[in-house]
């Protein structure tokens, strides 16, 4: 019951998140570089943006058939990088939250051995996640707030295991629910928005006739720097979350 008295103060998580991060900077920006930015480049610059929706009914077949062959290109490669981006954001929370205080090397193997359930997590918030953004997107939005401490459960406590992590995060969070859906709104559109110049530049110039490969490449970087400082706020923000919410303080 005391759990849902507990007054969260905005300003002081983003606060310690920015501490973090200016705290930290070295250590976050090699994990990040090779863990984070490195599979959002290669997203970014080798993987096709799937087919968008179909503008009406008449054009749900053939839209089907192209998400199919874009899926026999593309699944496997995407499946792989994310994987590698959920075992980047695991060593970065370990580095935070493991009471060991290990070292990146430590965390980097710890990582490692937590990453089969990481992924099972994943998997389980997405569902609930995806279908209350394509319902009206404020839901799933909700839902993302209220998911925010799941992950960080796991790592920190790895015994509780996953189902219990993501409840555990719907009882944390209980009472917070509106301030965690803007802190959502944060962690989701703030790598969107750093990235969105380089993307409306690359887009601009593709169909140029003297478009240049290497300028492309240079923005493709760009966009996915952006990504990558909105998954490392992220994941500082749910360190101060956790922090705060699983203590009281």
């Amino acid at each position: 019951m005391k759990q849902t008295m507990i007054r969260l103060d905005v300003p002081a998580v983003l606060r310690d998140a920015w501490g973090m991060a200016k705290r930290d900077r070295d250590a976050l920006a090699g994990v990040a570089g090779l863990l984070l930015l490195v599979p959002q480049i290669a997203l970014a610059m080798f993987v096709a943006k799937p087919p968008a929706l179909p503008a009406n009914a008449d054009q749900t077949a053939a839209w089907l058939a192209a998400v199919q062959a874009w899926s026999q290109l593309y699944s496997l490669p995407v499946i792989a990088l994310t994987i590698v981006l959920l075992f980047g954001s695991a060593s970065i929370l370990l580095l935070y939250l493991d009471r060991a205080r290990p070292t990146v090397q430590a965390a980097l193997l710890h990582a490692l051995a937590l990453l089969p359930r990481v992924v099972l997590l994943s998997l389980l918030m997405s569902f609930p996640i995806s279908i209350g953004t394509l319902m009206l997107f404020l839901p799933g939005i909700y839902l993302q707030g209220r998911l925010l401490l799941a992950l960080p459960l796991l790592i920190a406590t790895p015994s509780i295991g996953v189902v219990t992590a993501f409840t555990r995060s719907f009882k944390l969070t209980r009472g917070h629910g509106l301030i965690l859906m803007g802190l959502a709104c944060i962690t989701v559109l703030l790598g969107d928005i750093l990235a969105l110049p380089f993307r409306s530049i690359g887009a601009a110039l593709a169909g140029a006739p003297l478009a240049n490969p290497v300028v492309a490449a240079i923005l493709q970087v760009g966009a996915a720097a952006g990504v990558t400082i909105g998954m490392v706020t992220t994941l500082l923000i749910q360190v101060a979350l956790y922090r705060r919410l699983n203590s009281g303080t």
